[in-house]
């Protein structure tokens, strides 16, 4: 089994557990590949989260810290992957890059080559709209509706348009959460189907496809799926949407039968964890969503390359995944 993005209660504020808990408990699990994956570091005051400030660092520490934690984070986690274990899981350490800005991607470009004897890959997402975040909670992701003139369509393109910048500028092995702003999308919100304005009146979304409903929405998914696909990345299936009581992981079923039109239908599988309780959490449902939805014959993962410097994608039958010891072991419980 395979985890491609993790995170921990060491080395993100909102995170759980140590970092040693979590990757216990993913060799307890027998896992094949867990990727580490904290987030790279916000240089600036205004990206700053209310939980990162307390009464022991202002603006200033708080970014301090960030530097410092990152740091530690590289050196804990070449510890834990150097480390033999019981199960022999494979640990990969890579970064999530939360793409706040173009300035944002740039600075993680260059961390990125500065600790390339280090981090072995990137996973590449977005977390912010108009330089608001839209998964921290329900407030902030009005705001950056609200930003964009209270209008969905024009919310999605800026969206994806971000999303691709950061594509160009990383290429990622792995595309995190490509469709996070579903998180905190109301389901009552009502849109109208030609402009995308949101109002009292028109449609819910709950009732259109986003991507499918705008043509110009769809042709900037297209857009990136293909560049991922030339450069060769992958999309993660992301379990966090399901464990916080989403209908489908990320990507939902409109994105990802367009990776199998646009990017070879390469998947990679991501539990997302912040604590011990998510390793490996909703996996059946996205067995269920991967055999049954989206139909894949393959899936991939990551694995180093032969001189332990690199990592590529590796593909496996689709029978081969099913009836991986892990569903028989957790799939029930998780």
């Amino acid at each position: 089994m395979h985890s491609h993005h993790s995170h921990s209660g060491d080395y993100i504020a909102h995170g759980v557990d140590p970092l040693e808990a979590v990757t216990n408990q993913a060799v307890k699990m027998k896992f094949h590949t867990y990727c580490l994956t904290e987030h790279m570091p916000r240089f600036e005051a205004k990206y700053l989260y209310p939980e990162e400030l307390d009464s022991k660092h202002d603006e200033s520490g708080a970014i301090a810290k960030l530097q410092r934690d990152f740091k530690n984070f590289l050196e804990h986690a070449q510890r834990i992957k150097n480390r033999p274990n019981v199960s022999n899981t494979q640990f990969l350490i890579g970064v999530e890059v939360e793409s706040c800005d173009l300035d944002h991607i740039e600075y993680a470009k260059r961390l990125i080559e500065e600790n390339r004897g280090v981090i072995q890959f990137s996973v590449g997402s977005v977390h912010h709209i108009n330089e608001i975040p839209i998964d921290f909670d329900q407030s902030e992701w009005d705001r950056a509706l609200a930003a964009s003139g209270n209008n969905l369509k024009t919310f999605l393109l800026a969206y994806f348009d971000l999303q691709y910048e950061m594509l160009r500028n990383l290429q990622p092995l792995v595309v995190g959460h490509f469709d996070l702003y579903k998180l905190f999308l109301p389901r009552d919100l009502r849109v109208d189907l030609e402009t995308g304005a949101c109002g009292i009146s028109g449609t819910p979304v709950s009732d259109i496809s986003l991507i499918n409903q705008w043509e110009e929405v769809q042709a900037a998914v297209v857009r990136n799926l293909q560049y991922i696909e030339e450069y060769g990345g992958a999309i993660e299936i992301n379990t966090s949407a399901l464990r916080k009581k989403l209908p489908e992981p990320y990507p939902g079923k409109d994105v990802g039968l367009l990776v199998k039109r646009h990017c070879g239908g390469r998947f990679v599988l991501s539990d997302d964890a912040h604590g011990v309780a998510q390793v490996g959490v909703c996996y059946e449902q996205a067995l269920n969503y991967i055999l049954h939805e989206l139909n894949l014959e393959k899936i991939y993962y990551l694995a180093e390359t032969a001189d332990c410097q690199n990592v590529k994608l590796e593909a496996i039958p689709i029978e081969q995944f099913e009836s991986d010891a892990f569903w028989r072991l957790y799939g029930k419980t998780r």
